[in-house]
């Protein structure tokens, strides 16, 4: 691109939001107004929203999905000087690198929105600028950082290893401290003096969230989490502004707790003809991963004297949760039964949970208070939920142990070795908890194998484990939900057991012979370019000696 002035503004035109948040981080890092299309009606009302007074600007335009067809022919035509960007995704990201001249970054994972919006306003501040990192595009990244220099870089929040090992040369800080809210407080730690916060969950991109003038604290959804609490009422934060109405609830619970004055920016001011409006906020989505929690069934098993409990996850990733149940009969409270421990499920699936209690009452109710979130100790959601306990009365004496867990290296498969020795068939679902380069994994089988009785089956999850990983592994967590009921499995069965390094034969013997067969290939090849001089026969040697004398003696005639 050739020289251009300095711009005074920046617009967006692009449907992809990493397209959008580096153009708008572009805008902040410069200290300059942005706007962004959010659909192709919206371009003429952009249009009248944009400040004539600053008329050089900085368009990015999608190359892929542009919301409307050449628009810096209509921001010219209104009289502004446009110098234009088209690009997007990571060769985006690197030209506005390039211009914004530093040599400090902050790398997030282009997967998870909120960590981006998280940074936003710090990278704005401190002039870090951010980049979208993953396994896939690293090594273009890093050719920028090699050539570019690197003073300071950030990797925040979850990060491909192939991302963390690619930079390590450059001494990166790591920020993953656990949950978003963990993460978001240990970026706000690095504010020298906070005396106003923006509150929003990451979810989407606002003008006034990317311009850097305040930090960024998350509140969560349905309920403050305990930490943000704790670190509000330790930080002498005296003011939060709720982006958007959707978390007035929210904002209202952490005024309560920690007598934060609140206010709520639902609106912007426009301008027209000599009168004004206040329209919605400009907002552009962002993926998210939606927690979404509920309660199918309660039954009371007068059998096993334990509450049963159905939870279905219909999100789509793994929730913990935690449960405090409120037993009452005929309205009248008798006990509260719970969950010691967080409860771990993962997405799309459903799971049984047992209360041991003694109940002899009739008309009995249950009234649910299910916090849940994505780690323990970061309920950000809840569910309040009443409802009438049926009674069952179903025995089950199925009974499972674990013979051993070990990892197949040649075939990358943990198994988990499992035998009915009960007498009636069982059904068994397995997870499995590892730590993967420091950060806790964990895998869960896609359904319920079914077990006879005195049969071992393996439960086995395929998966890579480098010599690090299983360092790292020395003993594994195994969990298994069990019954005889395919859809109740109301036992469980726990513990620690070391991890066999194994070698499959089978696989083994497959891998063995595919090497000989190719061994064997490679010498018939080889055979084949080998220059072999056949053996004359006599008459063909006489005839050659006979020639040979001829020439001798006409030379000699000569």
């Amino acid at each position: 691109m050739g020289a251009s002035a300095a711009p005074d503004q920046v617009v967006i035109n692009s449907a992809d939001w990493q397209d959008v948040y580096l153009g708008s981080h572009y805008a902040g890092y410069n200290n300059i107004k942005s706007n962004f299309l959010i659909s192709s009606e919206h371009a003429p009302v952009l249009l009248q929203t944009l400040d004539t007074s600053k008329v050089n600007i900085l368009l990015v335009e999608s190359d892929k999905a542009p919301f409307a067809f050449r628009y810096k022919n209509v921001l010219e035509g209104a009289g502004f000087t446009v110098d234009e960007i088209i690009s997007s995704g990571t060769s985006l990201n690197i030209e506005l690198a390039k211009r914004a001249n530093t040599s400090d970054f902050i790398i997030v994972d282009d997967s998870y929105g909120y960590n981006a919006i998280s940074v936003a306003p710090y990278a704005a501040r401190e002039k870090f600028f951010v980049l979208f990192a993953n396994k896939d595009n690293i090594e273009e990244l890093y050719s920028f950082l090699k050539a570019n220099g690197v003073g300071s870089i950030i990797i925040y929040g979850f990060s491909d290893i192939e991302v963390r090992n690619r930079l390590a040369e450059f001494n990166p800080t790591l920020i993953k401290n656990g949950s978003r809210f963990d993460n978001n407080i240990e970026i706000l730690k690095r504010y020298k003096d906070i005396q106003q916060v923006f509150l929003t969950n990451g979810e989407f991109i606002e003008e006034g969230i990317m311009s850097g003038k305040e930090p960024i604290l998350f509140p969560g959804r349905e309920r403050v989490p305990n930490q943000v609490v704790e670190y509000i009422k330790s930080s002498g934060i005296k003011t939060g502004v709720v982006i958007g109405n959707e978390l007035a609830g929210v904002a209202h619970q952490l005024k309560q707790a920690t007598n934060m004055n609140v206010f709520l920016k639902f609106g912007q001011g426009f301008a027209e003809g000599g009168s004004s409006e206040v329209r919605a906020l400009d907002m552009f989505p962002l993926p998210k991963y939606e927690l979404a929690l509920d309660i199918n069934s309660v039954k009371y098993n007068r059998a096993t004297r334990e509450l049963e409990v159905i939870y279905e996850n219909k999100g789509n990733m793994g929730v913990y949760l935690s449960s405090s149940i409120e037993v009452l009969s005929s309205g009248v409270r008798i006990t509260t039964l719970g969950d010691k421990d967080s409860v771990y499920m993962d997405s799309g699936s459903t799971l049984a949970v047992a209360y041991t209690s003694e109940l002899n009452e009739q008309n009995l109710t249950a009234k649910f208070t299910t916090m849940f979130g994505e780690i323990p100790g970061s309920f950000e959601r809840v569910i309040y939920k009443d409802m009438k306990i049926e009674m069952i009365e179903v025995n089950d004496v199925s009974s499972l142990n674990i013979s051993k867990v070990s990892y197949d290296k040649p075939a990358h498969k943990i198994k988990v070795g499992i035998r009915n020795i009960g007498e009636v068939k069982t059904y068994a679902k397995t997870q499995i908890r590892l730590v993967i380069y420091g950060e806790e994994r964990i895998m869960v089988q896609d359904k319920a194998m079914l077990i006879e009785p005195g049969e071992s089956k393996d439960a086995v999850f395929i998966t890579t484990l480098s010599d690090t990983n299983i360092e790292e592994n020395p003993d594994v967590t195994v969990h298994i939900n069990y019954g005889e009921r395919e859809s109740v499995l109301i036992k469980v069965l726990e513990g620690s057991y070391p991890l066999i390094i194994s070698f499959d034969y089978a696989t083994a013997s497959v891998v063995a012979v595919i090497v000989i067969i190719i061994g064997n290939t490679i010498r018939i090849q080889y055979r084949k370019k080998r220059i072999k001089v056949p053996k004359k026969s006599v008459e063909e040697s006489a005839a050659e000696t006979e020639s040979k004398d001829i020439s001798d003696d006409n030379s000699k005639d000569t």
